[in-house]
């Protein structure tokens, strides 16, 4: 199309100059002479134009080979007849098979028999159909086999196209033996770790079945004392809790009553409040005297303390045949007592420091009477703090509020206070113990 524009335009060129002046050999000869110079320059220019194009096809060759070549990833090259014309350094050491090994190898050399197998059918059906997209970067986890037998799971990218008029197939291939192994071991330790968890979870439950079976049961807690009517009752929060309650006899006429709350929660706690339970009912004795007895229990409570625990209690002495009952309250909440039919009120007297906090410690003693029918009921903060789904809790108020005025035993006191405490909490999960003891003197 430019040789035809050119030819028109000298054309016109040599009728404007020469005017019509030229003969016919002149003319074509001028003729001659300008096309030949014209063919000339335009064989040097696509000459030199095609080297170009040339050298820059080659770069680019170059440079895609090099960055085959440089591929974390083995790169595969097959023909439509499977026979591999390319193999990069990283596919040589996939399958440790040198490069002159692998040139002009079938590739079911490089797959275990049943892919091999496949991979020859789809790639003979796209040869007969010319489907060249029918491999278009399709990936599969499949077995590769390296130069020894040995085989390995492997990631495999294949693709279909058309180099040089002739249909080809490529390959891209990363060994996933380590990241299988890697998921291999995860797994591993998590059967381990499951293994280790349900090993500790029963043996949580060994434990708080080893600790509820050290609180007395609910209810007959004094079966010698005719006089006395008592139920306790204990929820922990979690497995394991450290809240709880005791009762026992000292002799034919004096009994003890105690309930504690250990700070923290869980395991820890736990064994806190069994140390306590031991040493309650090994030292608390009518002879010693009771501050004697809680001063031994809280020395003992403060040695080897190292993880700073200390817990509340309210522990009494009470005389069964006159009523007279001998208390220490260790920054506990005070119990509530109530004559037969009559409001429940706190109990007043001295508030003592919490155990387990300091060796050199004072303690005073409070004393209180119960008369036929007289109820003490004994509690920790689980049951005042016992929260609802609206975040509200329960509170002493309300406590005192259902249990007074009304004719009811110690088991039915505290019954009646769970299912309340229930009813309010409405399956709302507690962070708090829940324990009770009530004490009924006739």
């Amino acid at each position: 199309m430019c040789v035809a524009i050119l030819m028109a335009l000298y054309e016109l060129a040599k009728e404007t100059i020469f005017k019509g002046q030229l003969t016919l050999w002149e003319s074509h000869t001028i003729t001659v002479i300008v096309t030949a110079t014209f063919a000339t320059i335009t064989a040097q220019f696509i000459r030199a134009r095609t080297n170009t194009l040339n050298k820059e096809l080659q770069e680019a060759h170059t440079q895609a080979a090099d960055v085959i070549d440089n591929m974390l990833d083995g790169v595969i090259m097959i023909d439509k007849e499977g026979v591999i014309v390319k193999f990069n350094p990283a596919a040589e050491k996939i399958f440790q098979r040198p490069f002159n090994k692998a040139i002009g190898k079938h590739f079911k050399v490089l797959l275990d028999i049943s892919y091999a197998n496949e991979f020859q059918d789809k790639i003979q059906s796209i040869s007969e159909d010319n489907e060249t997209l029918a491999f278009h970067n399709s990936k599969r986890e499949v077995i590769g086999v390296r130069s020894n037998g040995e085989k390995f799971p492997m990631d495999l990218i294949t693709s279909s196209m058309i180099i040089g008029g002739e249909l080809m197939f490529l390959g891209m291939v990363r060994d996933t033996s380590d990241s299988k192994k890697a998921e291999e071991e995860i797994e591993r330790l998590r059967q381990v770790e499951k293994k280790i968890h349900e090993s500790l979870k029963n043996e949580v439950t060994i434990a708080g079945a080893i600790q509820m079976n050290m609180i007395p049961k609910g209810g007959n807690l004094y079966p010698e004392h005719t006089r006395i009517r008592a139920h306790g009752f204990t929820r922990p929060a979690k497995e394991m809790g450290g809240d709880f309650f005791d009762a026992f006899s000292i002799d034919s006429d004096h009994i003890a009553l105690a309930i504690g709350d250990v700070s923290g929660k869980g395991v820890p706690a736990a064994l806190f409040m069994m140390k306590i339970m031991t040493l309650l009912r090994s030292n608390i004795t009518k002879s010693t005297g009771l501050i004697e007895s809680i001063r031994v229990v809280n020395n003992a409570l403060c040695q080897n303390n190292d993880s700073n625990m200390f817990v509340t209690m309210f522990i009494g002495i009470l005389n069964v045949t006159t009523g007279e009952m001998q208390y220490i309250n260790a920054g506990h909440d005070a119990p509530l007592t109530a004559n037969t039919n009559q409001e429940f009120t706190p109990l007043s007297g001295p508030r003592n420091m919490i155990l387990g906090i300091h060796e050199v410690n004072s303690f005073n003693v409070g004393t209180t009477t119960l008369n036929t029918g007289d109820t003490l009921l004994l509690y920790t903060d689980g049951v005042t703090e016992a929260e609802s789904i609206e975040g509200q809790l329960y509170s002493i108020n309300r406590v005192s509020r259902l249990l007074s005025n009304s004719q009811m035993t110690s088991e039915e006191i505290v019954n009646k206070l769970l299912t309340d405490i229930d009813l309010h909490c409405q399956s709302t999960p507690q962070s708090d113990d829940i324990t009770l003891l009530a004490i009924q003197y006739h």
